[in-house]
C-alpha cells in the first residue's frame, strides 16, 4: 500500500516535469502575450464561469423536469443532468445524453443558444487585452532593436579616426547615423 503511494507522488512529478515548457514564455512574445491577457482579465473570465455556472444550473434543472417521467432516460437527477447542460453550453455535444420529448429539445434549444451568447459577450474584451499587449510588446522590442542600433552607431562613431581628419562633420555625424537607424529599422518610411 505504501508502494502505491510513493508511485503516485512519482507519477505526479513526472507529469510535473510537463510544466517545464512554461520557461519557453521567456522568450515567445505571444506566450507572454497570452500569460499577461489571463493575468489582467480574470475578472471577464470569472464572469464568464459565473455565467456558465448559472446556465448550468438553471439548464439543468429545466431538462430534468421536462425529461423525468420519460422511460429509459439520462436524467435522473438534477446533478447528473449538469452533465447534460455544461456539454450543451458549451457546444461540445458529445451526444451520450440527449432529451427525448418535444419540451426537453426546446430546452436543449434554448440552452446552446444561451451558452454561445453566454460565452461570446466576454470573448471580445479578452482578445481586445491580448491585442493591445502583444501590440505593446511588439513596440517594446523595436525600440530595444532601435537602440542596440543606436548604440551601435554611437561605438562605431567614437572608434573612427576622427581627429586625423578622415571624415569631418559634415559627412559624418550623430543626427544623419540615428535618421539611418530609423530608416533601418522601419520606423520611417518614404
Amino acid at each position: 500500500d505504501q508502494y502505491q503511494d510513493v508511485k503516485r507522488v512519482v507519477q505526479i512529478f513526472r507529469v510535473m516535469r510537463v510544466l517545464r515548457i512554461l520557461k519557453l514564455a521567456r522568450h515567445s512574445t505571444g506566450l507572454q502575450s497570452l500569460g499577461f491577457t489571463i493575468k489582467n482579465s480574470y475578472q471577464e473570465l470569472g464572469l464568464l464561469l459565473m455565467f456558465l455556472a448559472m446556465g448550468v444550473l438553471i439548464f439543468s434543472s429545466l431538462a430534468y423536469f421536462a425529461e423525468r417521467e420519460e422511460v429509459g432516460t439520462h436524467f435522473t437527477s438534477i446533478p447528473t443532468t449538469f452533465w447534460w447542460a455544461a456539454i450543451t453550453m458549451t457546444t461540445v455535444g458529445y451526444g451520450d445524453m440527449v432529451p427525448q420529448t418535444f419540451l426537453g429539445k426546446c430546452v436543449g434549444l434554448a440552452c446552446c443558444i444561451c451558452g454561445v451568447l453566454v460565452i461570446a459577450l466576454p470573448i471580445p474584451i479578452i482578445v481586445n487585452n491580448f491585442a493591445e499587449f502583444y501590440k505593446n510588446q511588439i513596440r517594446r522590442e523595436k525600440a530595444l532593436k532601435r537602440r542596440a542600433h543606436i548604440e551601435k552607431a554611437r561605438r562605431r562613431e567614437s572608434a573612427l579616426p576622427l581627429a586625423k581628419g578622415a571624415f569631418t562633420d559634415d559627412d559624418f555625424n550623430l543626427r544623419d547615423n540615428l535618421a539611418q537607424t530609423y530608416v533601418m529599422t522601419g520606423i520611417v518610411k518614404d
